[in-house]
């Protein structure tokens, strides 16, 4: 089975010099878990080539594996475009988070049309903290927005508000998201939350990696 993993090509919050990127682990993680299942893995980003690294947290020991490991850290420096992408077959599209995907996911007519083939064609798509911004703007192939009526949560308001980039954003993902009709659901601040609606998945924070991670996979096993 083919899983795609997506990440933010964008360095920085807005015009402002902060910098950002995806969230390493909620690359890493995903990432070590479906190979290790026997899945084939590509990873893309919109504009393809290096992907900026935030929260690094080396200390990880699934993250410090990639940093030992240059083949490893190659895959997020030399990523794949998604336009070159849409014609190729995906049982799942996995969308990591970090305060850059707010800036290149959302509104992305080459993401979308990605996520709703592998939709259409029974397949499985999952995000987590940020990586929901995907979803904002999103449409499905009957032109309902595709977290309308949909069981979803992603990083919330409160926890925005406890970071650094609350003023800086172009909007805020969970109130977004609410305004597209989504069904929004979550936990206390930094606790895991996992939501799935048929085959979307959604997590809140980081701390809700594994939950999605695991989700996606039981349902392409399920599937399969």
């Amino acid at each position: 089975m083919n899983i795609l993993i997506v990440l933010t090509n964008k360095e920085k919050v807005g015009n402002t010099d902060k910098k950002t990127g995806f969230h390493f682990s909620e690359f890493s993680h995903p990432y070590e878990f479906f190979v290790n299942h026997g899945y084939k893995v590509t990873v893309a980003s919109p504009r393809g080539g290096e992907c900026p690294i935030t929260s690094p947290h080396p200390e990880d020991k699934i993250n410090a594996l990639f940093y030992k490991d240059p083949a490893k850290m190659k895959i997020v420096k030399e990523t794949l475009k998604l336009d070159d992408l849409q014609n190729q077959h995906f049982d799942a599209v996995y969308l990591a988070g970090g305060h850059g995907t707010m800036f290149d996911f959302p509104n992305n007519k080459v993401l979308t049309t990605i996520m709703n083939k592998t939709l259409s064609a029974g397949g499985v798509v999952g995000a987590v903290c940020h990586g929901p911004a995907a979803f904002v703007g999103a449409k499905d192939n009957k032109g309902r927005y595709l977290v309308d009526g949909k069981r979803i949560n992603s990083f919330t308001n409160i926890e925005e508000k406890a970071t650094q980039y609350y003023n800086d954003l172009p909007f805020l993902l969970e109130s977004k998201l609410i305004e597209q009709g989504a069904k929004f659901e979550s936990s206390e601040p930094r606790e895991p939350h996992l939501a799935v609606d048929a085959n979307l998945i959604t997590g809140q924070n980081p701390e809700s990696i594994d939950l999605v991670t695991e989700a996606i996979h039981n349902l392409l096993q399920r599937g399969s």
